[in-house]
C-alpha cells in the first residue's frame, strides 16, 4: 500500500524546504542505518553537517584517513 504523504510528496513544489530531490544508489547496510535514523533525508544532511564540522574525520573528500 502506497502511503498517501508519499504521494503528496511528489507533487511539483511540494517540498519547500529548498532541498533537492537526487536518487542515489546505496548500499544495503547503508539504508538500513538511514531507515533507523528516522528521517533518512535529515540523517543524510546531519551526517554531511557533522563532516563540514570536522566531526567526522575524512581527508577532505570523504576517506577515511590512515591510521599511520
Amino acid at each position: 500500500m502506497v502511503n498517501p504523504k508519499s504521494l503528496e510528496n511528489l507533487r511539483p513544489g511540494a517540498n519547500s524546504k529548498s532541498a533537492v530531490r537526487v536518487n542515489l544508489t546505496l548500499k544495503p547496510q547503508t539504508v538500513a542505518l538511514l531507515k533507523a535514523q528516522g528521517n533518512m533525508s535529515e540523517a543524510v544532511d546531519k551526517l554531511i553537517q557533522l563532516c563540514i564540522l570536522g566531526k567526522v574525520q575524512h581527508d577532505g573528500s570523504l576517506n577515511p584517513l590512515s591510521d599511520d
